[in-house]
C-alpha cells in the first residue's frame, strides 16, 4: 500500500527539474565534482523510482555527507566565505536527493532551492541573471505546487499552469513596490572572492603586468556624456592611480594621500559625465584625464586621482567632471620633488650613464623627453609577448630586447628621465573604448588597460608624455581591438568572447545591443535609487504621503479585484456545450423561483416537477425536456433539432 503523503511520479519529477535548474549557473564556480555528484544523486533516485535499487542507508548518507564537506572545504578554501557557504548548501542540497520519498522531504529540498536560487545574485546582477532566476522560481513553485497535486489527478503540467498563474497577478505589484517605496542599504555585505580576481589595475606595476590585462575582454567601466558625445579617441585618456616609487623592476603607487588644490585658472575642454565602474576590489575610481570635480564620497588626491573611501566590490556609478588640458600648474614642494626624482642607488647602470649624457649635450626637459621618443621610435618595436627581462628589467630593455608593451616604455622613460634630473612618475589607466550607439555611452574594457608618463615641466606643471605614440602611434588614434587583435596573446583569458567576432556584422551588432540593455537594466533597475527621487517628482509632482499611499493602494485593489473575481468565477459550474449550457441558463431562471433542478436529477423528471408546481409552463418545459434527450440519447441528432431545442428554452424564458 502506497505510504500516506508519497509523492506522485509528477512530483518527483518536477523536484528532479528543479535540482537541475538550479544547479546550472552555479555549475562553472563549484568544484567540478560537486555537480557531477548532484547528477549522481539524481541517477540514483531515478533508478529507486524505477525499482531497480533501494535508498542508501543512513550510515552511506552520513559518510557521503562527511566527505562532501570535507571535499568542499579543501577545494575552495576557508577564506571564501560566500562561495564556500554556496558550495556546502549545494553539496546538501544534492544529497537531500536521496531522501525525497514523502512531502516533508520534498519541503526542504523546495525552500532550500529557493534560498539558492537567490544566491545566484550574489555573483552577477545582469538582466540575463535576473531573468534566469525568475525563470527557476516559477520552476520551483511548479515543484511545490506538484507535492500537493492530488493522485486522482496527475497531470504533469498542471503545476507549471498554477504557477504561472500565481506569478502573474504579483508582477505588478512588484512594479509598484519597486517603483514607490525607498530605497534602504544592506544590513550586511560579504565580500566575494571572484570580485578581487578582476581587478584589472593593481598597485604594483612590473613589466608585463598591462600586457597580461589583454587576455580578458571583461569591461572596466562604461561612461555616458552629458554632452552624448564622445571625446576625440587621441583624447581617451582614463587615469586611475599613479606610480611614483621603483625598486629597480617594480613601480609602486603613489602613498601620498594629501588633497588637490584646483589651480587658479585652467585651460581645456570641460566634459560632464557619469560612468559606470565594475567591482575591482580596488578603491581607485576612473576618470577622464583630467578630472576636476568629483561628488562625495570620493577624494580627489594630490596627484589628481579619484579613490573611493573602501575597496569596489559592487558596481558603482559616479558623476564626474574633467578637462581635455595637456597641462595644469602647481608649485611642487621640496617633498615631492624629492619623491619624483627618487631612483635605486644602484642597479641599471647603462640606462643611467645614457640619461646623464643626454643631460650633459642638452639638459633641458623638451630636448630629454625628444631624444627618448626619438630612439624609441627609430628601434623598438610594440608586442604583447616580449622577452622576460632579468634584474636590470631598464638596461635589459633598452639595450637587449627592445620589444615591449606600454609598461615598459612608460617605465624606462620614468627611469630615464628621473636619471637626467627631471621629475617623472607613470599613470596607470585605460585608453580608448568603444562607442555603443544604441544607448550611446563608452565601453572601456580591460584589454584597453594602458601606462604612460607625466613630466614636471617648471611653468607649465604636470605634462602627459606617452612614449607608446613614438612606437605605435596607431594604438592612439585606433582601438585596442583593432590593433591587438593580431597578437596571439590578445583575448587569451576569454577566447569565446563576442569581442573576438566583431568583424562580423549581425554578431557586432546583436553584441552592442545586449551590452546596452544590460547598461539600461543597470541604470534604471539596479542603481534605480539614484533615479527614484527625479522620477517620482516627474510621476506624482510633489512628493506627499497620501499621494505615495494611494499610488500603493490603487493598484493592489485592481490588482485584488481581478484575482477575487477570477476566484469568484472558478466556483461557477463551466460548460462548454451549448446544450448544457442553454439548461443551466434556465434551470438557473427557475432557481430564483425555487424550482432549480437538484443535483443528479433527470432531466424528464425536472419538466414534471416544474409542470405539477406551474401548470401554464407544462407545455413548453415539456418540449424543452423532450428535444434534450433527443439530442443526447438518440442516433443521428441534427442541426435543425438543435435550433428547435434551442428556440423551445428561449421561449421558456419568455413565458416566465
Amino acid at each position: 500500500m502506497k505510504a500516506v503523503y508519497q509523492l506522485t511520479r509528477p512530483a518527483l519529477l518536477w523536484q528532479l527539474l528543479m535540482v537541475v535548474a538550479v544547479l546550472l549557473p552555479h555549475s562553472l564556480r563549484l568544484p567540478w565534482w560537486l555537480p557531477l555528484m548532484t547528477f549522481g544523486a539524481l541517477g540514483w533516485r531515478l533508478w529507486v523510482h524505477l525499482g531497480r535499487t533501494s535508498f542508501p542507508h543512513w550510515s552511506v548518507k552520513f559518510m557521503m555527507a562527511v566527505t562532501a564537506g570535507i571535499g568542499v572545504i579543501m577545494s575552495i578554501g576557508r577564506g571564501n566565505g560566500p562561495e564556500l557557504a554556496v558550495a556546502l548548501l549545494f553539496a546538501g542540497f544534492s544529497l537531500k536527493l536521496l531522501e525525497i520519498y514523502k512531502r516533508r522531504d520534498a519541503l526542504v529540498l523546495i525552500y532550500v532551492a529557493y534560498f539558492l536560487a537567490a544566491t545566484e545574485l550574489l555573483f552577477g546582477q545582469s538582466l540575463l541573471h535576473a531573468l534566469y532566476v525568475a525563470l527557476v522560481l516559477v520552476l520551483i513553485t511548479a515543484a511545490l505546487n506538484s507535492v500537493y497535486q492530488s493522485e486522482r489527478h496527475p497531470d504533469f503540467w498542471r503545476p507549471l499552469r498554477a504557477s504561472v498563474r500565481l506569478v502573474l497577478p504579483a508582477l505588478p505589484l512588484m512594479v509598484v513596490l519597486f517603483v514607490l517605496v525607498p530605497r534602504i542599504g544592506p544590513i550586511w555585505y560579504a565580500p566575494l572572492a571572484q570580485t578581487e580576481a578582476r581587478t584589472g589595475l593593481s598597485d604594483t606595476l612590473s613589466p608585463g603586468d598591462v600586457s597580461r590585462l589583454t587576455g580578458s575582454s571583461d569591461v572596466a567601466f562604461r561612461v555616458q556624456f552629458d554632452s552624448g558625445r564622445p571625446p576625440p579617441a587621441s583624447s581617451r585618456y582614463w587615469r586611475g592611480l599613479t606610480y611614483d616609487r621603483f625598486d629597480g623592476r617594480r613601480w609602486e603607487a603613489e602613498a601620498d594621500r594629501s588633497l588637490f588644490r584646483s589651480p587658479d585658472s585652467e585651460s581645456g575642454t570641460l566634459l560632464r559625465y557619469n560612468i559606470t565602474q565594475e567591482p575591482s576590489g580596488q578603491p581607485w575610481v576612473y576618470a577622464l584625464d583630467y578630472p576636476v570635480a568629483a561628488p562625495w564620497p570620493l577624494r580627489m588626491q594630490a596627484n589628481q586621482t579619484l579613490r573611493a573611501p573602501a575597496k569596489i566590490r559592487q558596481r558603482v556609478d559616479f558623476a564626474l567632471a574633467s578637462r581635455l588640458a595637456s597641462d595644469r600648474f602647481q608649485p611642487l614642494t621640496a617633498a615631492q620633488r624629492e619623491r619624483y626624482l627618487a631612483l635605486p642607488e644602484q642597479g641599471n647602470g647603462r640606462a643611467r650613464a645614457l640619461a646623464l649624457s643626454w643631460r650633459a649635450e642638452d639638459g633641458s626637459t623638451e630636448g630629454l623627453v625628444a631624444r627618448a621618443l626619438a630612439l624609441y621610435g627609430r628601434e623598438f618595436s610594440y608586442t604583447l609577448t616580449p622577452e622576460r627581462l632579468g634584474d636590470d628589467s631598464v638596461d635589459d630593455f633598452l639595450f637587449e630586447t627592445k620589444e615591449g608593451f606600454c609598461g615598459h616604455f612608460a617605465s624606462s622613460l620614468t627611469f630615464l628621465l628621473r636619471a637626467a634630473g627631471v621629475p617623472t612618475r607613470i599613470v596607470g589607466g585605460y585608453l580608448g573604448g568603444e562607442w555603443n550607439p544604441y544607448e550611446s555611452y563608452l565601453v572601456v574594457r580591460q584589454f584597453e588597460a594602458h601606462a604612460w608618463t607625466e613630466v614636471w615641466h617648471q611653468g607649465r606643471g604636470w605634462v602627459r608624455i606617452d612614449p607608446t605614440a613614438a612606437v605605435a602611434p596607431e594604438r592612439i588614434e585606433q582601438s585596442a581591438e583593432q590593433l591587438l587583435s593580431s597578437q596571439p596573446g590578445f583575448l587569451a583569458d576569454t577566447p569565446l568572447s563576442p569581442v573576438r567576432f566583431g568583424h562580423i556584422g549581425w554578431i557586432n551588432a546583436l553584441r552592442m545591443r545586449t551590452d546596452a540593455l544590460n547598461f539600461v537594466w543597470h541604470r534604471w533597475v539596479l542603481s534605480y535609487q539614484l533615479r527614484q527621487n527625479d522620477l517620482l517628482q516627474k510621476l506624482l509632482g510633489e512628493v506627499t504621503l497620501w499621494k505615495l499611499a494611494l499610488g500603493l493602494l490603487i493598484p493592489f485593489s485592481l490588482v485584488l479585484g481581478w484575482v477575487a473575481l477570477g476566484l469568484l468565477r472558478q466556483r461557477r459550474p463551466k460548460t462548454k456545450d451549448p446544450v448544457d449550457a442553454a439548461l443551466l441558463r434556465l434551470s438557473g431562471r427557475f432557481e430564483s423561483r425555487g424550482l432549480g433542478r437538484k443535483p443528479g436529477e433527470p432531466v424528464g423528471r425536472y419538466a414534471q416537477r416544474i409542470a405539477l408546481e406551474r401548470p401554464d409552463l407544462a407545455p413548453i418545459i415539456g418540449t424543452v425536456a423532450r428535444l434534450y434527450e433527443q439530442l443526447r440519447y438518440a442516433e443521428g441528432s441534427d442541426a435543425q433539432l438543435h435550433r428547435a431545442y434551442l428556440a423551445a428554452v428561449r421561449a421558456c424564458v419568455r413565458q416566465l
